[in-house]
């Protein structure tokens, strides 16, 4: 009954934790940014594709100048994108007009970085800001929200003018309150020790939660909780995607600007980041699950389990499991538990002590979107070494689920034939006893 009550806990935090306005907005705020990263991303790719023939082509076009531009105000500017879509998406939240709250939070982001020469520092524009940019889009939507709120100090225009034009003069109060709001938080940090909000920021927050996500087994601790929430049927990957790309995305994005910048791919200082993760941490799904499509086909004797292989094998490889998750299923099965929870810590743990002996390079940071097939999408994020490592990830995950899967499969398969739960225990048994 205790264990019970413990495991209602955990799974009411857990919805608690999904379902919270301020951090749903940071994950679908720097989900929104994808198709920024996706053009940096492949800008970069072409930009240092290791093909002589490539690289002297488009040298000689004089296309390289451009496509590193492009990365440049992409992912290294990406904070200034992250600041308008957080602030867009928590003033939906809050049910206030978001585009003033959008451009309200990119100049409060503005306004914390610190100034070089009367000039905004670009290096507070990617990784480094991205911390100053979630804080900051947080706090000036929720001021602007509930200023917003309050009738009196909003100008109201008469029935007959615009929509648009009376929603900007609604606006026009409250924003202005944000922005000296800001300004004096500018000034008040000018005169302390960091200089800046940002640099505060960078110091006590971002640079402290990044030493502690480069421990494995911090990103380790992370998985588990994610795959014993999808063990109880609670979208863990939905639930820590918010953690992992508020302190891996940085880590990336650092190695991408590097990279861009020439430092080859060996020298990157960050093994982990959100690429680390989507690559390895569970591949075809949470849970690994690729690899249990592949000895479902191999193996399976079930007829269950045969169909379900050909319906789910196709999404398995483009990193969609849902279909075997939700129809083996794997919540709330005692005998896949395992197997379930564990081959995704395994698929991170094996490329991390290869990368850190020095066996494989870190991988670029190039951002790869949802659904690339696997192994496409390793080769995209980290050359053929990364492919190569998951294609070793799915047989060591093979190797895993086999045997929890032949005792499942063969209690699916006697109960096709008619036989009982109880009947199938009993033979079980039968055969401990003479082992």
């Amino acid at each position: 009954m205790e264990n019970n009550k413990t495991i209602d806990k955990i799974l009411e935090f857990a919805g608690k934790f999904q379902t919270n306005i301020y951090l749903d907005s940071i994950s679908k705020g720097l989900m929104g940014t994808l198709p920024i990263t996706m053009i940096g991303s492949i800008a970069l790719l072409l930009a240092v594709l290791p093909i002589p023939a490539w690289s002297e082509l488009i040298g000689n076009i004089g296309i390289t100048p451009y496509l590193l531009a492009a990365s440049t105000v992409t992912t290294s500017c990406l904070s200034i994108y992250a600041s308008f879509l957080i602030g867009y998406r928590l003033a939906h939240h809050l049910q206030v007009d978001e585009i003033p709250a959008g451009l309200i939070s990119v100049f409060a982001f503005f306004i914390a970085t610190p100034l070089t020469d009367g000039a905004l520092t670009m290096s507070y524009m990617g990784a480094q800001g991205l911390f100053t940019a979630l804080i900051a889009s947080l706090l000036a939507t929720r001021i602007y929200g509930a200023l917003m709120k309050c009738d009196k100090i909003k100008i109201k225009m008469p029935p007959s003018v615009p929509g648009m034009i009376a929603t900007t003069f609604s606006t026009l109060i409250p924003a202005i309150f944000v922005g000296l709001i800001f300004i004096a938080i500018a000034v008040i940090f000018s005169y302390t020790p960091w200089g800046s909000f940002a640099e505060m920021v960078y110091t006590l927050v971002a640079t402290p939660l990044m030493n502690v996500g480069g421990s494995i087994w911090s990103l380790v601790a992370i998985v588990l909780v994610q795959m014993l929430l999808w063990f109880f049927g609670i979208h863990g990957s939905l639930v820590v995607g918010t953690v992992i790309n508020a302190v891996y995305m940085p880590m990336a994005l650092e190695n991408m600007e590097l990279y861009a910048a020439g430092t080859p791919a060996s020298e990157l200082p960050h093994i982990l980041g959100n690429t680390f993760y989507s690559l390895y941490a569970g591949i075809g799904g949470a849970g690994g699950t690729l690899s249990l499509l592949i000895i479902m086909f191999l193996f399976a004797k079930s007829k269950q389990n045969k169909e379900l292989a050909k319906l789910a094998g196709i999404p398995g490889i483009f990193v969609i499991n849902e279909p075997i998750v939700f129809g083996y299923p794997l919540i709330l099965n005692p005998i896949m538990a395992i197997p379930f929870i564990i081959t995704p810590i395994v698929q991170l743990l094996i490329p991390y002590f290869v990368t850190s002996l020095g066996l494989i390079p870190p991988l670029t940071g190039v951002q790869v979107p949802f659904g690339v097939p696997v192994v496409i999408n390793g080769f995209m994020a980290g050359g053929w070494t990364a492919a190569l490592m998951q294609i070793i990830d799915i047989v060591v995950g093979c190797l895993i689920w086999l045997p929890f899967f032949k005792i499942s499969d063969a209690q699916m398969y006697k109960e096709e034939q008619g036989e009982t739960m109880e009947e199938i225990i009993e033979e079980y048994e039968r055969k401990a006893q003479e082992a």
